[in-house]
């Protein structure tokens, strides 16, 4: 049930090390304290770190969660989709498990995805973070941190991480925050949180613009004072929604996922 082919058939940006040089044309000196990090094919400097940065190339990171997703055999099949950024520096990766889906409400569906992150331009470190995927909308939904968010710099070997057990635990502690959703999905929205929460995402003028155009078509009305009627889990899938389809990079949607999270800590233990 995969959708894309094997990670040797795909794309990836051949990145190597090079030594940093500093001078004037006949009078180079080697930085001992640091090095580079460039696209081999097009001589595109990714970053400059320290000599004791750890490079964890996209394929070493897919294969090591390939590996520990191979030893639960009852996860079932799933699907895979991959995103490149900044040409190859940055790569996101996404594992879908369909035959762990559960229901929050009637004929609404959610299923838990995996999310892999791995830079070379030292945006991100070797990150893996639960989410999950509506299915009536295809909206990519944000998880709470406390259910997984294995965040390791590259001073590390892949072999170091216990990827395994991470996963693991995290995809079995989803139907935990499947059980918050359906609660959410029975809690009238308050204006508190309305209000808290927007504030908390920052968003500009356009992106309230859409967002509130979005909310008339799947709000029920208004209060009088102008807050929605609607439940924290519907508001919740409005605010995915646009981060799902209308993020203008894929560095901007991973910041405004970060602020969901955030913004949504003071509902969660509700």
């Amino acid at each position: 049930m995969k959708e894309e082919p094997d990670v040797e058939e795909i794309l990836f940006p051949e990145v190597v090390e090079q030594p940093v040089m500093w001078g004037y044309h006949g009078d180079l000196h080697q930085a001992n304290k640091c090095k580079a990090l460039v696209n081999f094919d097009t001589s595109k400097l990714y970053a400059v770190v320290s000599r004791d940065y750890k490079l964890i190339k996209h394929e070493e990171a897919i294969e090591q969660i390939e590996k520990e997703i191979s030893e639960f055999p009852d996860l079932g099949k799933y699907t895979v989709y991959t995103r490149f950024y900044n040409d190859g520096g940055r790569m996101r990766r996404t594992y879908r498990f369909y035959e762990e889906g559960a229901t929050v409400a009637a004929d609404d569906s959610i299923t838990p995805e995996l999310h892999l992150f791995n830079s070379y331009d030292v945006t991100w470190p070797f990150i893996i973070i639960l989410g999950a995927y509506r299915v009536i909308c295809s909206n990519g939904l944000v998880v709470g941190e406390e259910f997984l968010h294995l965040r390791k710099r590259h001073v590390h070997d892949l072999d170091q991480i216990n990827v395994r057990d991470e996963v693991f635990t995290a995809l079995t502690r989803f139907k935990l925050q499947t059980k918050q959703w359906e609660k959410w999905a029975h809690r009238q929205l308050t204006e508190k949180t309305y209000k808290k929460v927007i504030k908390d995402m920052k968003f500009g003028k356009k992106a309230m613009d859409e967002i509130e155009d979005q909310i008339y078509q799947e709000a029920e009305g208004f209060s009088n004072n102008g807050v929605p009627i609607m439940s924290v889990w519907m508001f919740f899938n409005v605010l995915t929604w646009y981060i799902t389809y209308k993020a203008v990079s894929l560095n901007h949607r991973v910041d405004m996922e970060k602020r969901l999270r955030a913004a949504m800590v003071h509902v969660r233990g509700r």
